[in-house]
């Protein structure tokens, strides 16, 4: 059964590139939409086409198999949540769940998490394996930079935060509470440096 849900996960990735966004969302610019790169590169190599009209970018994450949600406002934030993807069985006796979030201000993106969500009496290595090419898959179909740099800081091998190439910035964070450890990895907008673009170098 857990391998029939890494399956399902393999299969989501691999029909990506015909996803839709949700049916709730504003449809992206037609202008925009015709320019569009095809492949694997749908933000154009750069993370400005993360942090970009959320419009847009949710209909990228769409393309991806994110699924991402409606674009609301929740307090002072912007925010969508996207449907959770199981990286375990999700029948299993302790199911292992990914969550992806965008959010930011109404016109433009700030932020993006990949979470993982493992509950504590679980131990599957095969779900965070899972998660980790899931994770690195959704940048690599994105065409941006930071895959290998949020893996190493995953397991250790790189500090959990950092600049990558491109204009952002990304943080790994683990939390654990009595029922759940939770693994966060999140890309944020960097701030422009006045005089100079962005000069990370991972």
């Amino acid at each position: 059964m857990i391998r029939a849900g890494i399956l399902l996960l393999a299969a989501t990735l691999a029909v990506a590139g015909c996803s839709k966004p949700a049916a709730d969302q504003a449809p992206a610019d037609d202008t925009a939409s015709a320019a569009e790169p095809s492949g694997p590169n749908l933000a154009g190599g750069s993370w400005d086409g993360v942090f970009t009209d959320p419009g847009v970018a949710l209909d990228r994450f769409g393309r991806i198999g994110l699924r991402p949600g409606a674009y609301e406002k929740r307090g002072s934030v912007w925010r969508s949540e996207a449907a959770p993807t199981p990286m375990s069985d999700p029948q299993g006796k302790h199911p292992v769940v990914a969550h992806f979030t965008a959010s930011g201000a109404a016109d433009r993106l700030e932020t993006i998490e990949y979470r993982l969500v493992e509950p504590t009496s679980a131990n599957d290595q095969l779900a965070r394996d899972s998660f980790d090419k899931w994770l690195a898959q959704s940048l690599q179909q994105l065409g941006v930079s930071g895959g290998d740099s949020a893996l190493a800081a995953i397991h250790g091998t790189r500090r959990a935060t950092g600049q990558l190439k491109g204009g952002a910035d990304y943080a790994v964070t683990r939390t654990t509470t009595p029922k759940e450890r939770l693994l966060a990895v999140t890309f944020t907008r960097s701030a422009p440096t006045s005089g100079q673009t962005n000069q990370g170098k991972m």
